[in-house]
């Protein structure tokens, strides 16, 4: 027939790889659940670490689950999603990200046998999300009010959170919630509130909290006091040099000066000093003693400080300068005949403390300060770096607390409750829906299954004893992997804030969701850009 088209039409590219229904389904769980495998071991107080060597064989060792899978590098899409979770889950609360990605394994594989029974995904779908909905209005119930007052129960949420990181969390625990009683003001801001120094040297109990800042500097001019009370601090952002004809502080000069004599010379030169001078002794009237800047502080300006009695920091970071601002109240100015005494920051003490290898500055007995700091001693680069990953976690647990006022038990606590209650929710929904909802109400069951697996004990055993305690109605039991034994979480002082709970749910469903929803799965085939012989190196073809 005339016009007739017998070449085939191409819709999909046959060289692209594609994997459909039921296989895509498993393919994408398997990936999943070999990410939350990896951390699986990590869990708990009694949990393993994991070495992590980079390309250029730097070593971490940890056991947080989001700083592992962060460093691992992970390939599949799939995957991808499952790390997702404990990106978000340690964005919006702070700690969980391990429970948080077991548990959307867990999901995964349960819905991997509802499918091999024949049960349809979006059936799946829709059990878990109604699940999901069930365990936030139960999660509710199950909370236990907090105030900013209760310093007993925030410092046990911070030990919590420590637990298996620090061995002496105990003792740090009162320092992260002093830290966030210091800066709470209607809300907690601990990504500028509070901020944390290492300090390589000492041990893990002399981590101490400062009423203000510490930065890694040292005076420009070892002449300079190495101590002064009752510190009037200025914050510059300009050099602190001679202004010469046509300059401005902390600008450059535009303007020629022709020198034809000596005389001449000697007067420009006279004409700067005098004008530094005039800018030092302007800030020692105003009362200044201490003064911070960005930029550089010159060796004849230096001369005039130390005259002075004065202490100078040069080459301060941005973020120092802002940080220090927000403990002492000085005001930030980019030229110094600028400064007004209003302008300056208060402090009881500015001291240069440290050796050679580490000096630091300390700005202490701030009144009201918006920013303190904690600094976190240890005897190697290794165990500071631990420190300060456990300290960000119960800071970030005790605001999380502080701001929405509702904690739960721990322990698995949460999780056996949660199981029991689903169990009966499903009862009461027609369809295989009842199916998805049952198995959600399993995967919870990995929490505190992992819990006493990790720590040694049976976690048949202590699953079944934590079933019936439950049944009983004890809803804050939990296992206590130190006796071995089930016990009261808010006795035991093993606590966590509601957030990581309900972030851990939603985000693990979420991914869980969006996993199963996927049911083909088209993979192009890896290419690289090679130039053809006689190519210019820019004109590449894919092969």
């Amino acid at each position: 027939m005339a016009g007739q088209i017998t070449q085939p039409v191409v819709i999909i590219d046959p060289s692209k790889k594609r994997v459909q229904k039921r296989d895509a389904v498993h393919m994408n769980i398997t990936a999943a659940m070999a990410v939350a495998n990896t951390v699986k071991s990590t869990f708990g107080p009694s949990g393993m670490d994991k070495m992590l060597i980079d390309a250029t064989g730097d070593v971490a060792i940890t056991n947080d689950g989001e700083t592992i899978l962060r460093k691992i590098d992970v390939q599949h899409p799939s995957a991808k999603t499952i790390v997702a979770v404990a990106n978000t889950q340690e964005k919006e609360a702070g700690d969980g990200t391990t429970a948080a990605v077991m548990f959307a394994g867990e999901l995964l594989k349960r819905a991997g046998n509802l499918i091999d029974r024949g049960v349809h995904p979006t059936t799946i779908v829709t059990g878990y999300k109604l699940a999901e909905g069930k365990s936030q209005e139960i999660l509710s119930e199950l909370a236990t009010d907090v105030t900013l007052d209760d310093a007993d129960l925030l410092q046990s949420i911070a030990s919590t959170a420590m637990v298996g990181k620090v061995q002496e969390g105990s003792d740090l625990a009162p320092l992260c919630v002093q830290a966030v009683q210091a800066i709470e003001d209607g809300t907690v801001d601990i990504f500028n509130g509070v901020r944390i120094q290492k300090s390589i040297g000492k041990g893990i109990e002399d981590t101490e909290l400062i009423t203000g800042v510490v930065i890694e500097k040292s005076r420009v001019n070892d002449a300079m006091p190495k101590r002064v009370e009752n510190a009037r601090i200025a914050l510059l952002t300009s050099n602190i040099e001679y202004r010469k004809f046509g300059k401005m502080p902390g600008g450059k000069s535009k303007e020629k000066v022709k020198i034809t004599s000596s005389d001449q010379l000697k007067k420009l030169f006279e004409g700067e000093e005098a004008a530094i001078k005039s800018d030092i002794d302007g800030l020692y009237n105003i009362g200044a003693n201490v003064v911070f800047t960005t930029k550089s502080i010159t060796e004849s300006s230096q001369g005039y400080l130390i005259k002075r009695g004065m202490i100078g920091v040069a080459r301060v970071r941005d973020a120092d300068l802002e940080a220090i601002s927000r403990a002492t109240g000085a005001t930030i100015l980019s030229n110094i005949v600028d400064i007004e005494e209003r302008d300056l920051g208060t402090a009881g003490l500015v001291e240069e403390r440290g050796h050679e290898d580490e000096e630091l500055i300390y700005i202490t007995d701030c009144k009201n300060p918006k920013t303190v700091s904690i600094v976190a001693h240890g005897g190697t680069e290794h165990v500071v770096d631990t420190v300060e990953g456990a300290l960000n976690d119960a800071l970030r647990v005790v605001a999380d607390v502080v701001e929405d006022g509702a904690i739960a038990a721990g322990g698995g606590a949460c999780e056996i409750e949660l199981s029991l209650r689903l169990r009966e929710y499903a009862a009461t929904i027609g369809g295989k829906e009842q199916l998805a909802v049952n198995a959600f109400a399993d995967a919870l069951e990995t929490i505190p299954y992992t819990l006493a697996d990790n720590a040694g004990l049976d976690p048949d055993d202590m699953l079944t004893a934590l079933k019936a305690r439950h049944i009983e109605g004890s809803r804050s039991s939990g296992i206590d992997v130190y006796s071995g034994e089930v016990a009261d979480m808010y006795g035991h002082g093993i606590i966590e804030p509601l957030r990581v709970k309900t972030q851990s749910m939603k985000s693990a469903t979420d991914a869980a969701v969006m996993i199963l929803k996927v049911d083909d799965v088209l993979a192009a085939e890896r290419k690289e850009l090679t130039p053809k012989p006689g190519q210019s190196p820019h004109d590449y073809d894919w092969v």
